[in-house]
């Protein structure tokens, strides 16, 4: 098991699960509109979905059906970065339509 970053992430990219993470697994870079983990290095302790100040934050075997697609783009974000960002800002542009 590890741990997703999810939809609600977008936007807000807060660190404070980047803080407590024991791993140093949770990663975003400026141009990111989120944070991303890395299931290498996740040791699905928790701590991060504790300290997520906007429940993003997922085991991924209880992902919300809505949020499934964030299990392969936290993965696919350290091999191919671009791709993911683009698909993000997508889904960002269609979260920020609902409100």
């Amino acid at each position: 098991m590890t741990y997703v970053v999810t939809e609600a992430c977008i936007g807000v990219k807060g660190e404070g699960c980047m803080e407590v993470c024991p791993e140093y697994a949770i990663f975003s870079e400026p141009v990111d509109d989120m944070s991303f983990i890395d299931p290498n290095k996740c040791t699905d302790c928790g701590v991060c979905m504790a300290a997520c100040v906007v429940g993003a934050i997922y085991p991924d075997n209880a992902l919300p059906a809505a949020s499934r697609e964030f299990l392969g783009l936290n993965d696919y974000w350290f091999r191919h970065k671009t791709g993911v960002r683009a698909r993000v800002r997508e889904i960002g542009v269609g979260l920020s339509q609902l409100v």
